[in-house]
C-alpha cells in the first residue's frame, strides 16, 4: 500500500507569542502597585483614633474612667497641622491629660507641626494638660555646648512650652476629682535622687572653683548642670508629696524590653512610694509601628534594632510584662532610622487609654 503523503510534514509549526500576555500581566501589576500607593498615600493623611483599657484589679473606683490621649512620633509630619481633622476626631471625646511621647519634631528640629498640634489640642480641651518628652530622633533637649544664647533648653522645647505644652522632665501631678495622678519620666525611677543631688552639687562647686562658668563652653555646661540640679530638686519635692494610693504613669520614648522590666520589678524598693512596682502604666513609642508592614499589617518588613519580619504586636499596642502595663504607640510619622521611608499598610494612630477595674 502506498505511503500516504503528508502535505504539511515539512511546514514549520507556528508558535503562539506570549509577549502580549506578559505585557498585560505587567500592566496589571503596575496598576495594582499604583492603586496601593494611592490608597496608602490617602490613608497616611488620616489619623485613626484607637482606644485601649488599663485593667487594674482593686483600682479605686474614683479613678475609673481616667483617660489619657497618647500621641507619639509625629516626626514633623503635616498631620500636626491638620487642625480640622483633630477637632473632628476628638469631638465629644473625653480625656483628662495628653502625653506626647517623643520624636515629635524629628532630627531637623522642625517644630512647626508640633506647635500647631499643641495649639489645636489646647483649643479642643483647654483643661487637659499636654505633657511632652524628647525622643532619640529629636534634637538634644538640653544642649551642654555653647550655642550663642544663655537659654538652657533647646528652642523647640521653649516653643512647645510657649504654645501650651509642659516639658515632662520631673514628676508632675494631675488632679482627678479628689484623686491624684502622677506623670513622670521613666528613667527617674532608676535614680537615687538624693544621692544624685549630692553628686551634682559637688560638680557645681568644682566648676565654680575653676571659674568654668565664665567662659563660653564652660558656661553652657554650667547652666546645663544647674538645670539638672533643678530637675532633681523638683523631683525630690514631688516624691515628698506622693501618696501611696496615687496613680503613677511613666513615660519613656523607647519601649522597655521584658528582661529589663523584670529586673526592675525585682529590685524595686517597695518601701518607697515612688518605685517601679507602682507604675500603673508605661507609655512609649519609637518604632512607628514598624513603619512598613506587609499586607494585612501583622508583620513589619524590617525594624533596624530588631531585624526582618517582626511581629507587629511587639511594636505597637498594650503589653503586659509581669505586673507592668506598657503601651507602645503606633505613632503618626516615619523615622529616618528606617531605611524604608514613609509608612506602608500602617495607618497613623493616636490612642485614648482609659483606666478600669472591670475585666472584659
Amino acid at each position: 500500500m502506498a505511503r500516504r503523503k503528508n502535505d504539511y510534514l515539512f511546514i514549520p509549526q507556528r508558535r503562539r507569542s506570549h509577549v502580549g500576555t506578559w505585557l498585560l500581566i505587567l500592566l496589571l501589576l503596575i496598576a495594582l502597585i499604583a492603586a496601593v500607593l494611592v490608597i496608602n498615600h490617602t490613608t497616611n493623611k488620616t489619623v485613626v483614633l484607637s482606644t485601649e483599657k488599663v485593667h487594674l484589679m482593686g483600682l479605686d473606683k474614683n479613678y475609673e474612667g481616667f483617660t489619657v490621649l497618647f500621641i507619639s512620633d509625629l516626626e514633623a509630619s503635616e498631620l500636626g497641622n491638620d487642625a480640622a481633622q483633630w477637632k473632628e476626631k476628638l469631638k465629644a471625646k473625653t480625656y483628662h491629660a495628653v502625653v506626647l511621647g517623643g520624636d515629635m519634631v524629628g532630627p531637623e528640629g522642625n517644630d512647626e507641626p508640633l506647635i500647631s498640634l499643641i495649639h489645636t489640642l489646647t483649643t479642643i480641651r483647654p483643661d487637659a494638660p499636654i505633657f511632652f518628652i524628647a525622643g532619640d530622633d529629636d534634637p538634644e533637649p538640653i544642649p551642654s555646648k555653647a550655642r550663642g544664647t544663655p537659654k538652657v533648653r533647646a528652642s523647640w522645647i521653649e516653643n512647645a512650652e510657649a504654645a501650651g505644652g509642659i516639658y515632662l522632665d520631673a514628676p508632675m501631678s494631675v488632679a482627678f476629682g479628689k484623686k491624684t495622678i502622677w506623670f513622670s519620666p521613666q528613667y527617674l525611677y532608676e535614680v537615687d535622687v538624693d544621692g544624685m543631688l549630692g553628686s551634682l552639687a559637688k560638680q557645681r562647686e568644682t566648676m565654680e572653683e575653676m571659674g568654668t562658668q565664665y567662659d563660653a563652653e564652660g558656661g553652657a555646661a554650667y547652666r546645663a548642670l544647674n538645670y539638672r540640679i533643678d530637675v532633681y530638686q523638683r523631683t525630690s519635692m514631688a516624691l515628698k508629696n506622693m501618696q501611696q494610693g496615687d496613680l503613677q504613669i511613666a513615660v519613656n520614648h523607647v519601649p522597655l524590653d521584658a528582661s529589663y522590666v523584670r529586673e526592675s520589678l525585682e529590685w524595686a524598693d517597695t518601701s518607697k512610694t515612688y518605685n517601679f512596682r507602682n507604675i500603673s502604666l508605661l507609655l512609649s513609642g519609637h518604632y512607628c509601628g514598624g513603619q512598613w508592614r506587609l499586607p494585612g499589617g501583622s508583620k513589619a518588613l524590617y525594624v533596624p534594632e530588631l531585624g526582618w519580619f517582626q511581629d507587629a504586636s511587639k511594636l505597637a499596642g498594650m503589653q503586659r510584662i509581669n505586673s507592668l502595663n506598657q503601651y507602645i504607640s503606633p505613632g503618626l510619622g516615619s523615622s529616618h532610622f528606617y531605611p524604608q521611608k514613609g509608612r506602608l499598610f500602617n495607618q497613623p494612630t493616636a490612642t485614648l487609654i482609659s483606666y478600669t477595674a472591670r475585666l472584659e
